[in-house]
């Protein structure tokens, strides 16, 4: 015989996150006229584009990316035939750049898909490197991943695409030249959109998966 109401089984709550709502927008990388880095909304002035053209490749960069690195959760991933292209001994590059947002950033899982242009083999060691400390002590980020690989050509059937690509976490980035807006000519980026219903995720993963861990 059974004392009391029967007992109920029930399931625990499945708790979501809401969906984001994506917004995009249209940005230019350029200078103010204290030689600040700014993002601008629409295209630069004269004054504006010869202080940019001024500086040089990787003179600035843009400050929502940074920032966007910088709050990364998941995941960072970029795709840039010229990603690591060395410019200049003497001037920085896309690693010492944006060195530190790598190191402070949430985001575990960090891949570059470029290609071998002079200059890359240095920059795979420092990102090694950097690897290395976020792991260590000082960091302790054991599961903390930051991985280059390479698509020599189109013979092994995989091709680096034409314009520049980020994923940060959820969100699709678009680059009309370098990702991170380092180019000191005009251009611009576009940001906000959705990196699932766009298919970058998957597309990513497609060439990824063809790509060559360099030697």
């Amino acid at each position: 015989m059974t004392l009391g109401p029967p007992i109920l089984q029930v399931k625990a709550a499945q708790l979501t996150e809401a969906p984001r709502a994506f917004e995009p927008k249209l940005r230019w990388p350029s200078l103010d006229s204290g030689y600040a880095p700014v993002d601008l909304h629409r295209f630069p002035s004269r004054d504006e584009e010869n202080w940019r053209f001024g500086l040089g490749e990787f003179g600035t960069s843009s400050q929502y990316f940074i920032s966007a690195l910088n709050s990364a959760q998941i995941r960072i991933w970029l795709v840039d035939c010229f990603l690591l292209k060395l410019i200049d001994a003497n001037k920085a590059n896309f690693m010492q750049t944006f060195y530190q947002a790598f190191l402070h950033t949430t985001a575990d899982d960090v891949r570059l898909l470029t290609s071998k242009k002079d200059g890359y083999l240095d920059q795979i060691k420092g990102f090694r490197d950097l690897q290395n400390t976020r792991r260590g002590p000082l960091h302790n980020r054991a599961a903390f991943k930051i991985e280059v690989r390479v698509i020599p050509g189109v013979r092994g059937g995989a091709r680096l695409p034409h314009d520049r690509f980020a994923l940060i976490d959820d969100e699709l980035w678009h680059w009309g030249a370098n990702v991170g807006g380092t180019h000191h000519e005009v251009n611009a980026f576009s940001h906000g959109w959705s990196a699932l219903e766009t298919g970058a995720v998957d597309y990513f993963d497609r060439i990824w998966n063809m790509s060559e861990r360099p030697s």
